[in-house]
């Protein structure tokens, strides 16, 4: 009687730790950052890196060749319209002008004697001591003699040209961007020797992708970021080339500034934001909280009795740290696991952590 006893106190014993270790709380209990959910309904955007750029920017070349005697630009300097950026050597373009300048000189004796001699020919045929043909052959050296030196003149135009071209001018004022000449260096007709920036709008220049290229238009407002100056400015789409780049695949485009502030330099990051044509109402939230399984899209939301539970959704667009996402489950307060989601099971015990 007294070994029954006994065990019925050790099976009651057991009972009791047995029950004891259950209502101990949860040791797998997991802590995780959270993102509460709300304030983010709103169209989907895109947003584009890019470079700051003038609106014009020539590729500015010598329109004869020749050795280049004086280069008067740096990168990045200031010009004004007109202002001389290099000279080439005149030298030979000033000997044929002078040439032509001499050939000129003759055509025009030439021109004047025999529009004299027209004269007195016509003269003589009137009083018929000089038949028609022999006027007309007269006629026809005068005609020469004329031509003779209309071409001499347009020659020494050329050559006097051809010497003006010896120096390299402003086109415009702005900022020389790049500059690939030195004293020294013989150039070619055309060949690029600088690049300038002309004064006006500033543009930041994306690359539009293959895909979304039908989503954009000219004339669509842009909200710019610029990173240099942490500053916004407001934008709209100038222009977008119809043609992709061969290399990329991409699509130029060009969206101007419409509030530009002085502190923007050229070349500098920035990033525009454009709402495309098929925009789609969306909640936005850090592309951490997704959460892939089997192909198929998630995000681990903490219910009101701190556990996880799975909600799909579907990405509808994102721009590398945020998504917009389309998600039934979902409504304003809710808390989203934005850190830690590789690490939840379903019905997993959920703490936020804190610092």
């Amino acid at each position: 009687m007294l070994i029954k006893r006994v065990a019925l106190i050790a099976l009651s014993g057991a009972l009791i730790v047995s029950c004891a270790k259950k209502s101990e709380p949860a040791a797998d209990t997991r802590y995780v950052k959270v993102f509460v959910a709300g304030n983010g309904v709103g169209q989907t955007r895109s947003t584009f890196h890019g470079i700051i750029h003038a609106e014009f920017e020539p590729n500015l070349s010598f329109r004869v060749g020749g050795k280049i005697i004086k280069r008067n630009v740096d990168i990045g300097q200031q010009v004004v319209s007109g202002q001389v950026l290099a000279s080439l050597d005149p030298t030979d373009y000033k000997l044929s002008a002078d040439s032509a300048n001499a050939q000129l000189a003759s055509a025009k004796s030439n021109y004047v004697t025999q529009k004299a001699n027209l004269e007195r020919y016509k003269q003589l045929l009137a009083q018929n001591f000089v038949s028609q043909a022999q006027y007309d052959t007269q006629k026809a050296q005068f005609d020469s003699a004329k031509a003779q030196y209309e071409q001499a003149g347009n020659q020494l135009s050329n050559n006097e040209n051809q010497v003006k071209y010896t120096t390299l001018k402003a086109p415009s004022s702005g900022i020389v961007t790049s500059v690939s000449m030195d004293a020294g260096q013989v150039v070619t007709a055309g060949q690029t020797v600088a690049t300038m920036a002309v004064s006006g709008n500033k543009e930041v220049e994306v690359e539009l992708p293959e895909a979304q290229i039908n989503n954009y238009k000219a004339g669509m407002p842009a909200d710019i970021k610029i990173w240099a100056t942490n500053k916004d400015y407001k934008g709209k789409i100038r222009i977008i080339n119809q043609a992709s780049d061969q290399q990329t695949r991409t699509f130029t485009a060009r969206i101007v500034i419409t509030n530009p502030s002085d502190d923007i330099k050229y070349g500098m990051a920035a990033d525009a934001t454009v709402e495309p044509l098929n925009a789609t109402n969306g909640m936005e939230m850090p592309l951490s909280c997704l959460y892939a399984k089997d192909g198929k899209s998630y995000v681990w939301v903490m219910d009101s009795n701190s556990l996880a539970k799975l909600v799909p959704v579907e990405v509808i667009g994102t721009d590398g740290t945020s998504m917009k996402i389309r998600a039934t489950g979902i409504k304003d307060g809710d808390k989203v696991v934005s850190a830690g989601t590789n690490f939840i099971y379903a019905g997993q015990k959920l703490a936020v952590y804190t610092n």
